[in-house]
């Protein structure tokens, strides 16, 4: 929705009708918080409109937020399956099951953030109030890993090493929703170009923290500390102390960003009530009142005002080709940090040459940033160079096409890591090593394995797909939910992820009760993703984009032209 300014300077015609503006359609409410947004923000929205070829100021402080968030997520992250075996004793399956627990729920409480955000407190105080949560949950980590402190090594309670994890994933899940959407508040609904361009920075940087603590927390954990030949607390302590700073940072930009104020009501309440009362009116009116009104959702226009219920229609919409399909291809994507890290430790990871067999040479974890790698070369050539040509020549490669291209793609390097896996397993059953747990030979030199590069084509590609779909899918939902939803959209997004972890929860208890080998189990695993592939291709034909479809209403209609015909200024 355009600033209130904008509306009021816009006229439209209804045929011989008096000349109204946009502001006219809107409920009371309604034009209160344009008007509350157009006043907090005149000052920045006049520079920004003196030069809207510029970035923000603001971005400036919401990137390196994201970045301190990132690294601290993927400083544990990657590292809790081999924490959880060394430290609590847990079999591979409880570590497996444990670790994709908290990927799920990191991927879940986005739901509370988010609502939270377009409800009550906005984004800036959510992001504040829950990063605080998230670094109470960081420090709880960084000391429970001290071995001994809460229990003998190997014989940790299961529920203590879990509740750090547990109020990690509550902070990071409130901030995750709400920063991405707080970057795309901070342009102005012209600048078509800047948000594309802030998108994929932000993924960008989100990559670059990766890459780093990737490369930093492994090597601290393998120093020796308090008796034991491996140093967790050490290894998450520096990711504890880049979000702090990332923290400092992003509360010091205040003063620089743009407002959007949150709606005052509890959102999913209110768009629930309002399909409530939409539905009730439909049911009780005649044959000719449904067709006087047209969409079912406008019985509740009068009460909720048109605006908003056609934004509870394009929330609604967006979640049928993201929701339940992409969760098919987040349950195998998400398993690169136990599956494959389980098939590494398997292999020989003296991956530069090596002669010493009690070294560990590079560890799973070390190996994963070739991903972040990955992404980093790949993302500026396709957001910077195939995009933009294929819109030159007039080619579909748009967001849905760029989705479905990642998802397949997702589901191949899957299959490769399944095809892989019997020629891995058969040389380490055949080495000195069978009999030892794998975990424990992480990145050890193993003449007779398989060796550790043989996992690059399978990461080569699952990086690809995800440089196509993942930042693809967050640009999405943004632009595909109205002004009011942002945040609760973004949000839905990131449950697919936790829905992908769900259906690992479900799935490998099944497949290791059925006595499947790694290898039967990961091609059962992709069967399954290629049939959510399928599920999104049949929602996607059928999805039409939110700026070629037709409005439900007059006052939404009205809305929505003014908002995308301010393309220049």
């Amino acid at each position: 929705m355009a600033e209130k300014r904008d509306i009021d300077a816009t006229e439209v015609y209804l045929g011989d009708e008096k000349a109204i503006t946009p502001a006219d359609l809107l409920t009371n409410h309604e034009k209160e918080l344009l008007e509350l947004e157009a006043r907090l923000n005149a000052e920045l929205d006049a520079k920004i409109m003196a030069n809207p070829e510029k970035m923000p100021k603001a971005i400036y402080f919401i990137l390196p937020n994201e970045f301190g968030e990132r690294f601290c997520y993927y400083g544990v992250q990657p590292s809790l399956n081999k924490y959880f075996l060394l430290i609590s004793g847990m079999s591979e399956l409880d570590a497996k099951v444990y670790s994709t627990t908290f990927n799920m729920l990191a991927y879940f409480f986005p739901l509370i953030g988010a609502a939270l955000s377009d409800s009550f407190f906005g984004k800036w105080w959510t992001i504040i109030s829950f990063s605080v949560i998230y670094l109470i949950g960081m420090i709880l980590l960084t000391v429970f890993a001290i071995p001994n402190l809460i229990g003998p090594v190997q014989g940790v309670s299961h529920f203590l090493t879990f509740l750090p994890m547990l109020i990690i994933a509550i902070g990071t899940g409130g901030i995750k929703p709400c920063v991405s959407s707080h970057g795309g508040d901070q342009y102005l609904p012209s600048q078509e170009h800047g948000k594309d361009v802030f998108f994929n920075i932000f993924y960008v940087t989100i990559n670059v923290g990766s890459l780093l603590t990737s490369v930093i927390v492994p090597e601290m954990s393998k120093i020796s500390c308090y008796g034991q030949k491996t140093c967790f607390s050490l290894a998450f302590l520096i990711p504890t102390i880049v979000f702090a700073f990332a923290l400092i940072i992003f509360a010091a930009g205040h003063r620089f960003y743009r407002i959007v104020p949150p709606l005052g009501k509890f959102l999913p309440l209110k768009a629930l009530m309002a399909t409530i009362h939409a539905i009730i009116g439909y049911r009780a009116a005649s044959p000719a009142e449904r067709a006087a009104k047209g969409h079912w959702l406008n019985f509740a226009e009068e009460k909720y005002g048109g605006v908003f219920i056609e934004e509870v229609r394009d929330f609604g919409l967006v979640l049928v080709p993201v929701l339940i399909p992409f969760g098919f291809c987040w349950m195998l994507y998400n398993q690169n940090s136990n599956e494959w890290a389980n098939q590494y430790y398997r292999m020989n990871g003296a991956l530069f040459g090596g002669e010493n067999p009690d070294k560990s040479y590079i560890q799973a974890s070390q190996f994963s940033i070739i991903n972040t790698i990955f992404i980093i070369v790949l993302l500026p050539p396709l957001a910077f160079g195939l995009y933009p040509y294929c819109d030159r020549r007039g080619w579909n490669f748009g967001p849905q096409r760029r989705m479905a291209a990642g998802f397949f793609l997702i589901v191949v390097s899957f299959a490769i890591s399944a095809a892989l896996n019997p020629s891995i397993e058969k040389a380490f059953n055949n080495s000195p090593f069978a009999d030892i747990p794998p975990a424990d030979r992480d990145g050890f030199l193993c003449k007779e394995c398989v060796s550790g590069w043989w996992q690059v084509p399978q990461w080569f590609i699952m990086t690809l797909g995800e440089a196509l779909c993942s930042p693809t899918g967050v640009q999405f939902t943004y632009i595909e939910s109205g002004r009011q939803f942002r945040a609760v959209t973004t949000s839905f997004w990131l449950l697919a992820i936790s829905f992908g972890s769900l259906f690992i929860m479900i799935f490998e208890p099944a497949f290791i009760n059925a006595g499947l080998d790694t290898s039967t189990k990961n091609w059962a695993y992709s069967g399954i993703g290629l049939f959510g592939f399928f599920l999104y291709c049949i929602a996607s034909y059928f999805y039409t984009p939110r700026k070629h479809r037709a409005s439900i209403n007059e006052a939404a209609r009205v809305a929505k032209e003014v908002e995308y015909s301010m393309t220049k200024f």
